[in-house]
């Protein structure tokens, strides 16, 4: 009797879910972005990438320019969110945008968390440390000494790198309005070396000022490479295969390549007019 009572009972559940239909499928955001003609596109600032020009409040950068050439193609238009580094995959996740637009380098603890679009490319760590090397680095293992102060920026993958990689070390993690300005600690004596992108080392020290004080940690030796790009939500295949096909064209005629060297050659924003 129970066994033909729980057989009815299966019976009518699956009539049920027969009559109710196939689940609803939930909409793309390639679909919501085509009908709505917005983007809503998530930077946090980062140098030479996106960053916002001081006089204007403009985004721009290499990928802010990548973000609009994709725009133009599906003749949509784009709504930055400034957010900062330490909210970034909180912020893919939570939907505050419909794609993280920044330069958003691969580690796994990410990789958990969000969906990353075809790499434009990848990317080096370096620091900047005193001209006079008083700590006298020779090789970026010599920083993983509990005697070694590094600094680099809350949420960002370096700061996640040099934990993994130099443990004996002692990181200060700190919130700031850009990236760059953890470099200021290093010149006041507070940390011996600031974590940055190596690209953004380089750009920092075409500067003269900045020269005359500061100086790459270790030249020709870049660490912590890894693949960067851009970001989605899990669980949008339309949308994350879209991105990857844009990601592919770029990769195919060197566009990224083409925009880090322009405006490593033409703008510099460390540059004070």
């Amino acid at each position: 009797m129970r066994l033909r009572h729980a057989l009815f009972g299966f019976t009518v559940l699956a009539l049920a879910a027969a009559l109710a239909g196939p689940a609803k499928a939930q909409t793309s955001v390639l679909d919501k972005v085509k009908r709505d003609g917005t983007m809503k596109v998530c930077f946090a600032q980062g140098m030479p990438d996106n960053f916002k020009d001081p006089r204007t409040g403009k985004w721009t950068g290499v990928m802010v320019d990548l973000v609009d050439e994709l725009a133009k193609w599906m003749k949509v238009r784009v709504e930055p969110v400034e957010v900062g580094w330490d909210v970034a995959v909180l912020s893919i996740k939570q939907g505050t945008c419909d794609l993280f637009g920044s330069s958003i380098v691969y580690n796994a603890p990410r990789a958990l968390e969000v969906n990353y679009i075809r790499p434009f490319g990848a990317k080096g760590i370096n620091v900047v440390i005193p001209k006079n090397n008083p700590k006298g680095l020779k090789n970026p293992s010599d920083m993983n000494d509990p005697g070694i102060t590094l600094i680099a920026e809350l949420g960002t993958r370096e700061q996640e790198t040099v934990q993994r990689l130099f443990p004996k070390a002692k990181v200060l993690a700190v919130k700031t309005q850009t990236t760059i300005q953890i470099v200021d600690q290093v010149k006041r004596g507070d940390a011996d070396a600031a974590v940055l992108p190596a690209i953004t080392v380089k750009w920092w020290l075409q500067v003269p000022e900045n020269a005359a004080w500061g100086a790459m940690g270790f030249p020709g030796q870049d660490f912590g490479n890894a693949p960067n790009g851009w970001a989605i939500r899990y669980g949008d295949p339309a949308w994350k295969d879209f991105l990857d096909a844009f990601s592919g064209w770029v990769a195919a005629n060197n566009v990224s390549v083409n925009l880090y060297e322009d405006y490593m050659a033409r703008t510099n924003p460390f540059v004070k007019n």
